[in-house]
């Protein structure tokens, strides 16, 4: 889970300003902070400057460690991960979380499909191919 409600909290913002500044509703900031969404690349972004924040304290990566602790950033995103944490750790975390979030999407998908939604919908939602819902539902 990302530490946006923290961190939003300790500089004393609330979900409607978060939610204004990304030009998103106050409802998906909350949606944000409890994880039942994704941060997106550009939310992530956004976030940072508007919390001062690299992205690794946001995602809760690498808690308290100032952009400019950073050893490698990029041009868009600014700092990647901080000098205190190998290369491998941050994307053994990063696979971890993507592992995370694929294993919610599936049981999402599962959850949508025991409700009776046709999985051309489910495809349409969720951007998956119908092929590999179809897959996915094979499974046990």
């Amino acid at each position: 889970m990302n530490n946006l409600k923290s961190l939003r909290k300790a500089h004393n913002i609330s979900q409607a300003e978060i939610a204004d500044k990304l030009g998103i509703k106050p409802a998906a900031v909350s949606k944000y902070e409890t994880g039942r969404v994704p941060l997106t690349e550009t939310s992530i972004e956004k976030l940072c400057q508007i919390l001062h924040v690299s992205a690794d304290e946001l995602l809760g990566i690498a808690p308290g460690v100032s952009a400019k602790a950073s050893s490698i950033s990029s041009g868009v995103a600014g700092p990647i991960y901080p000098s205190s944490v190998t290369l491998e750790d941050y994307l053994c975390t990063l696979i971890h979380t993507i592992a995370q979030q694929k294993k919610q999407m599936d049981q999402t998908i599962r959850n949508l499909h025991s409700c009776g939604i046709p999985t051309v919908t489910i495809s349409r939602v969720t951007a998956i191919q119908e092929e590999d819902i179809l897959k996915l539902l094979e499974q046990p």
